[in-house]
This record gives C-alpha cells, structure tokens and sequence, in this order.
C-alpha cells in the first residue's frame, strides 16, 4: 500500500502543473515585429506597456536600462551610447510607467503577480564596453538608480500597486554603489541581481559570479543558450532566483525554460512567450 500511494504521489506531481515564469519585458521593446534598434526608447516603451493578450496585460514587468555617460556624466535612459545622440534622461521612463500606474485595471498578466521594475546599471560609461566607471561616476549613477526607484515607489504608493524593483548589473562595484547610497526611507520592496551574458570570448561584460560574493543578490540572470547544471548550482548556492534573457526565441531557449524552471523570462519576444506559457 505504501509503494502504491508513493507511486500514485509521483504521479500526481508529475502531472501538476509547473508555475509559469513571469515575463519581463526586455530593453523595454516588445513591439512587433521585434526592432532593437529601438532597444530603450520611449515609443518601444509606450508600446510595450500597452500590449494585450486575452484581455490582460502581456507583460509582468519592464525592464529600465541607465546609462551614465562618462564624457558629461549625464544619467541617460540608453542601452548604449553608440550614436552619440542620446540624450532623454533616465528618469523618463519611470515617470510614464507611474503614470501607468495611474491607471485603472490590471498592469500584470495574472492579478496575483508582482509587477517587477527591472533597473539595469549599464556597466560602462562610452562606446566601448572595457570602459568602466570610476568611483565618483559609481555614486552618480546609484544615485540616479534610486532617483528612478523613489518615481516608481511613489506611483506604486499612492496607487496602491504591488511593485518589486530590482536593481541588475554586470558589475558588482555598481551594486555595491547602490547599497552605499541607499536613501533613508524605501518604501517599496527592492533586491538586487547579477548578470550572468553571453562567456568570454564571445562578450567582454560577463564577470565571473564569484565576483559578486558578499553581495545580497536574489536574482541571477542567464542567457539560456548558455545556461548549465554547474550555473544553475551556483545559483542555488547562492541563494538566489534563477531569471533568463535573450535575443531571439529557438527551440533551445524553450527546452532551457522547461529544463531549469526559471523565476522571470526578460524577452523582447513577450506576446511569443505570453502565449507559448498559457497554450
């Protein structure tokens, strides 16, 4: 009897459905068909939020990148500064995602969902990804990290939203920044992530995680493709929520998902995912 309720009990697990993970929108442009170049722009953004499936938002979250521009140290809202020509702050989008907020019905796909602000501290400060911040431009750029976060608080305050911001970095020294000039009062629950991108050679902005040791991380985001039984140990090790990034949906990201069960999904493909989650 106790070999058939142990086999009836795996059974039954075997068929319980899997928690869905939520979807973030990546760089900000879920818009279709997919452009990045218009990667953290505020039409993309507009778009982005606005997306509908079966009368529900798609997404459950949004993704926010901030550049600090090393040559005046402007904080901008940018995925990089390539064309020279960026110059809308990075307070920008949090100040429509509040007026979002503002508004009435659902902002997340499912009402019991969090809807998570994702703060990306771009990790260098020009052109050229090797060009790291220095330690003034390190306290500017926290410090434009929480400028953003207290616009989101307080729309997700005075809204009454269920809102969890997460400050994400490639560069533990950038997290670190953010801790140290954390303000008095923080209303809004918040936590910090890793990046975790494509390996050297193929990229330059990857650090090793151990890097990050000592920091309260409970997010460590992997680009799927990449993604192995010795990182998703590592994760587990560290305590942390296991999220996953990507450019373009293939048949191994969706075999990733089902394998390794991820938190969060950050994809620009977020209708595609939406509904490959709910088919």
């Amino acid at each position: 009897m106790r070999r058939t309720s142990a086999i009836l009990g795996l059974v039954l697990a075997a068929c319980a459905p899997r928690p869905h993970p939520i979807v973030i929108c990546h760089n900000a442009n879920c818009g279709e068909p997919t452009d990045p170049e218009r990667d953290d722009t505020l039409p993309a953004f507009r778009e982005s939020l606005a997306l509908v499936e079966n009368g529900r938002p798609v997404i459950d979250g949004i993704e926010l990148d901030s550049f600090l521009r090393g040559s005046d140290n402007a904080c901008l809202y940018a995925h990089d500064v390539s064309n020279g020509n960026e110059k809308t702050p990075a307070t920008a989008p949090a100040e429509e995602l509040a007026e979002h907020f503002a508004k009435p019905g659902p902002i997340t796909f499912a009402d019991d969902t969090q809807f998570l602000a994702l703060l990306e501290l771009k990790a260098h400060v020009s052109a050229n990804t090797k060009d790291r911040h220095n330690a003034d431009q390190r306290n500017l750029h926290a410090r434009c990290a929480w400028d953003i976060y207290k616009i989101i608080s307080d729309a997700a305050v005075a809204n009454r939203r269920d809102v969890l911001v997460e400050f994400q970095s490639f560069s533990p020294e950038l997290l670190q920044a953010v801790i140290d000039n954390q303000p008095a009062v923080t209303p809004t629950p918040y936590i910090f992530g890793a990046l975790q991108g494509v390996p050297s050679p193929l990229d330059d902005q990857t650090r090793e995680l151990r890097e990050f040791t000592g920091l309260p991380l409970s997010d460590i985001q992997y680009h799927p493709l990449f993604m192995q039984e010795a990182q998703h140990e590592a994760v587990l090790r560290a305590g942390a929520r296991l999220s996953f990034f990507w450019f373009d949906t293939t048949t191994e990201v969706l075999a990733a998902i089902r394998k390794f069960e991820p938190f969060a999904v950050d994809t620009s493909e977020a209708r595609l995912m939406r509904r490959w989650l709910e088919r």
